[in-house]
């Protein structure tokens, strides 16, 4: 493989030049390094890049990594890592576990998923929830203090409508709380009638001056909407294995007098058709920070939400995960809180992790036949449904390879769920977030192709030839701690080397924000495990016991990634 690590090249390269240190961000190569130091056409000496090159290899320290350093005909510099190393690797690995620790430390708030409140969560959620979860998932394995945090829309001029429509249809809620398991209906019907009863309209517009004043009956009102959601909220993120802690709008409430006060007193704000604005050079349009009618609006709420993260949570690094068209919209609330002082760039990261929308196959905005909104919930069935029928249909099949090893129907229900769901998370995942992405169940349930159910098939096959080596718990543990792994087959090499791969691309997932480039990796991974089986046998071979060294070590590598993307494992199909 050609190796343009920079640390790496920077050892090579103070080598030959003592004190001259080459940092570059895309990695420094002999090209770079001659052209960056060359004067009248020569550098170091030598009048070409490859001669730059030949010097970095003829004065190389040899050590216990690096096999061997060749150049090719550009000067670029081919690094083979010495199969010693490899194995060392793998049996640190197979005896310590999978651990792997970013320094320093940091204190990272996530801001992921954050439905409406009163709304069901739809199609357009599913990827803040699934690529926050995921994010989050990460930054914890590096050993970081992750706060997940689900910014959730409780409060607005909406609660005021929803409040006199919950007193008018069901005025004995207090004492019988109401069943709305259909939120998004009584959001509709609401909606209609404060659109088109004027008494209905006015009442509602009296019940939000009530709400911000804190009346009690409006507040007990709005805590039963509030809960009624949460509870909806819970069956999906229970499915998708989601973990946050709510900090909805309401809870900066408070906080936002003292922001506008604090904007004021440092001459940020400027009174505009009676709305006080932060006007920023490089934006057309100012940063509204209180309406002109006194009342607040999101802008007010991000500007105390990112001054909270920042003071109070001590975080060290901000990430936002909604929509890209939102991005503009965070760009001006960093840049205010760059003006107010209370983000120093230098010192703490905030990044807007957006994201392209979900299309249906036609390319289209994705939505029901009907032209309805996809439920999450609804979604998520499907799913699970179309991969309960993919199974039942191996289980009636007996043709040779489309067996299954469930039993029963309760096996093949548990199986199905977590085959859905990983279908959709992992779907979701490989994208480049940027991207928009057409759904289709037919090509996320695929079993061939880099798909959720590709990658637990070789999840499941790998459990099957431990299982096949007789060996049990107890003897691979034993195996383990008294067989060293050793490369016996040039592929071997090959997969030991992919699995090694994966501190790497953890940096570059969590520096980028790039998730996608992990589902790659794993995707790439599963893929030389299948390539190993046409090669060389495993259970019958007088190199059993290494090579399921190197089985168990790749299940414990897609194990861990697994739980990175939200997979849950199958140790059986």
């Amino acid at each position: 493989f050609f190796f343009n690590d920079t640390a790496t090249t920077e050892i090579y390269t103070e080598q030959i030049v003592g004190s001259v240190r080459c940092v570059q961000e895309t990695g420094p190569t002999p090209v770079k390094i001659f052209n960056q130091y060359k004067q009248n056409k020569v550098a170091f000496g030598v009048g070409t890049a490859k001669e730059v090159a030949d010097k970095i290899v003829q004065n190389y320290k040899q050590n216990e990594i690096v096999e061997s350093l060749t150049v090719n005909a550009n000067g670029m510099i081919s690094v083979k890592i010495s199969d010693a190393f490899l194995e060392s690797q793998i049996t640190n690995l197979l005896r310590g576990g999978i651990h792997y620790f970013q320094e320093p430390n940091q204190t990272i708030t996530v801001d992921f998923s954050s439905p409406n409140i009163a709304k069901e969560m739809h199609v357009g959620h599913l990827r803040s929830t699934i690529i926050g979860e995921s994010i989050c998932r990460i930054l914890e394995f590096l050993g970081n203090n992750v706060l997940r945090v689900n910014h959730v829309g409780d409060w607005g001029t909406q609660f005021g409508m929803l409040i006199s429509y919950l007193q008018e249809k069901f005025p004995d809620f207090k004492q019988n709380t109401p069943n709305l398991s259909d939120l998004t209906t009584f959001y509709k019907e609401a909606k209609t009638k404060f659109d088109e009863d004027p008494e209905f309209k006015k009442k509602s517009q009296l019940h939000v001056v009530k709400l911000q004043s804190w009346d009690p009956d409006c507040i007990e009102a709005w805590k039963m909407i509030c809960q009624l959601s949460r509870s909806y909220f819970e069956k999906i993120y229970s499915r998708l294995e989601i973990t946050n802690n709510e900090y909805g709008e309401s809870f900066y409430n408070p906080m936002l007098p003292g922001v506008i006060k604090e904007l004021e007193d440092k001459n940020l704000i400027k009174v505009d058709d009676g709305a006080k604005c932060i006007f920023m050079e490089g934006f057309q349009t100012p940063v509204i920070a209180q309406k002109s009618d006194g009342g607040y609006n999101y802008a007010s709420t991000d500007l105390a939400a990112v001054k909270y993260r920042i003071q109070e949570l001590k975080s060290d690094r901000v990430i936002y995960i909604t929509d890209a068209g939102q991005e503009p919209h965070f760009r001006q609330i960093f840049a205010a809180a760059q003006l107010a002082g209370w983000w120093n760039p230098n010192a703490l990261r905030l990044d807007h992790m957006g994201f392209g929308v979900v299309q249906g196959e036609d390319g289209k905005k994705f939505k029901t036949r009907s032209g309805d909104t996809v439920k999450l919930l609804e979604l998520l069935d499907e799913a699970r449904d179309r991969a309960h029928e993919q199974l039942k249909q191996r289980m009636q099949n007996n043709q040779e390879g489309q067996q299954t090893n469930l039993k029963d129907e309760n096996e093949l229900l548990e199986a199905a769920e977590k085959i859905g769901i990983a279908a959709v998370k992992y779907y979701d995942l490989k994208q480049n977030r940027i991207s928009t992405y057409k759904f289709s169940y037919d090509n996320m349930l695929d079993p061939k192709g880099n798909t959720a159910v590709y990658l637990l098939y070789s999840y499941a096959r790998l459990c099957s030839i431990l299982r096949k080596s007789e060996l049990g718990e107890e003897g691979l543990k034993q195996l383990i701690n008294e067989t060293e792994f050793k490369i016996t087959h040039p592929h071997e090499r090959i997969l030991a080397f992919t699995i090694l791969k994966f501190p790497e691309v953890l940096d570059t997932v969590t520096d980028e924000l790039a998730i996608h480039k992990l589902c790659d990796l794993i995707y790439d991974l599963a893929v030389k495990i299948a390539e190993g089986y046409s090669k060389y046998r495993i259970i019958d071979d007088p190199n059993k016991n290494t090579r399921l060294l190197l089985c168990e070590a790749a299940r414990a590598a897609l194990e861990k990634m697994f739980y990175m993307v939200g997979i849950r494992p199958l140790d059986k199909i």
